[in-house]
């Protein structure tokens, strides 16, 4: 399970040297069908912050199944 606060190594891109990331937050965002404004999806999203790597100390969100195959907890 995701939680604010744990450390995984983030493989972006198939890159060997994996950076070390944070996560600041879980959340839901709606998205929306512009052409039926009643449809809505909910989609799990994490906000994240480079500790290692070329990209220190910027912070990134992606959906969470993405970072879930992605990340390895460390």
């Amino acid at each position: 399970m995701i939680k604010k606060g744990k450390l995984y190594r983030y493989a972006e891109n198939g890159n060997v040297n994996q950076p070390l990331v944070e996560v600041n937050k879980t959340w839901d965002k709606p998205d929306i069908d512009p052409y039926c404004p009643e449809s809505v999806a909910i989609v799990g999203m994490v906000t994240f912050t480079y500790l290692s790597g070329p990209k220190i100390g910027k912070t990134r969100s992606v959906r969470r199944r993405v970072f879930s195959t992605v990340a390895q907890e460390k």
